[in-house]
């Protein structure tokens, strides 16, 4: 999980403003975004990383297709929510991530990425795979890092990634389909509710249990 927290990391930072212009190019929408992601951490300097953090958070969500990350993390039981449960869910567990990873992502702020220049296209003709590799600091061995991306009316949009072969949504959906078998639908969202009403500390708690 400590893979896919700098992952998560870098993207939730990503700046809007040339990355939208990058939307109908995925090797571009990765390329700038990791780019940019970089320059905002910089500006970390120990008294504004609250402020940088929530620069990151703002303008990253909407790169994001959270109501596809939230269907392929709760698996099966997605077909048994009604649109308010699926509502509900994706809320919930887009506020997940972002108190998840954004808490540490200013550690991450020298990372050197390197963004493969040719995506592998999906079997349906709407996803691709950008493929990158991420050196963090202290660690001389990059990180394998792929991006999914589904392209819709508004462009590319990232909607799950994998670390060395580690998916972020399937990790996430193995203890949400046990929640869901144990406590239903309901159970999933009481669950997700209770760990973002308390304090930071218990969403990081979250990657350990997912």
């Amino acid at each position: 999980m400590k893979k896919l927290l700098t992952l998560f990391c870098l993207m939730l930072g990503l700046s809007s403003t040339q990355v939208l212009a990058a939307a109908d190019n995925p090797v571009e929408l990765i390329k700038d975004g990791s780019r940019q992601v970089l320059d905002i951490l910089k500006q970390d300097n120990g008294k504004n990383t609250k402020q940088v953090r929530q620069q990151a958070e703002a303008v990253a969500v909407p790169l994001f297709d959270f109501p596809r990350m939230t269907a392929l993390a709760v698996g099966l039981g997605w077909r048994q929510a009604s649109p308010d449960q699926r509502n509900e869910l994706t809320q919930q567990f887009q506020t997940l991530l972002v108190r998840t990873y954004s808490t540490t992502m200013t550690r991450f702020k020298t990372a050197q990425v390197n963004v493969q220049p040719n995506p592998v296209p999906g079997a349906n003709g709407k996803d691709v795979t950008v493929k990158s590799s991420v050196t963090l600091p202290g660690n001389a061995n990059p990180v394998a890092v792929d991006y999914v991306l589904n392209k819709g009316d508004k462009g590319w949009k990232i909607y799950n990634v994998s670390v060395e072969g580690a998916s972020l949504v399937t990790v996430y959906r193995n203890s949400f389909n046990e929640e869901i078998r144990k406590n239903g639908v309901d159970g999933l969202i009481k669950l997700l509710q209770d760990k973002n009403a308390g304090p930071a500390s218990a969403a990081a708690a979250a990657k350990g249990k997912g």
